[in-house]
């Protein structure tokens, strides 16, 4: 990992000191590197991440209702939910799973991040390593 390299990339987006989770994949890709690398970088370089793109995290002041935008109501076809019923072991479901299943039934990430979470999923590992230590 090239951290010059990344860290160049993190200095062209506005925030110094935070940087939403889309960004951060796109610069992953941009530099042909997988979004864990990016995400680790991030954390070495002190920038925080938001916006989660699942709704966990990074939408308000932490602590408060509006920092995450899981558990809102979500009508999810029951093929969705078999297909993350299916994806999960011990309780979990990982972040790139949930990507997929989004993919695959045209739905927005956080739909399915509110679905996963309605059945009482533990969504780890982040695909950027939050909260995965």
């Amino acid at each position: 990992m090239d951290i010059k390299k990344i860290k160049g990339m993190f200095e062209i987006y506005g925030e110094k000191d935070k940087m939403p989770c889309p960004v951060i994949h796109f610069i992953a890709s941009s530099l042909d590197i997988t979004p864990l690398e990016a995400g680790d970088a991030a954390t070495e370089l002190g920038v925080r991440i938001y916006m989660c793109q699942l709704g966990l995290f990074g939408y308000g002041r932490k602590g408060q209702s509006g920092y995450k935008i899981l558990g809102r109501k979500v009508e999810v076809p029951q093929e969705v939910l078999d297909l993350i019923k299916a994806k999960a072991v011990d309780g979990r479901i990982s972040c790139l799973d949930l990507w997929e299943i989004a993919d695959q039934a045209d739905m927005i990430r956080a739909e399915v991040g509110n679905a996963a979470d309605s059945l009482g999923l533990k969504i780890t590992p982040c695909q950027l390593g939050a909260f995965n230590k």
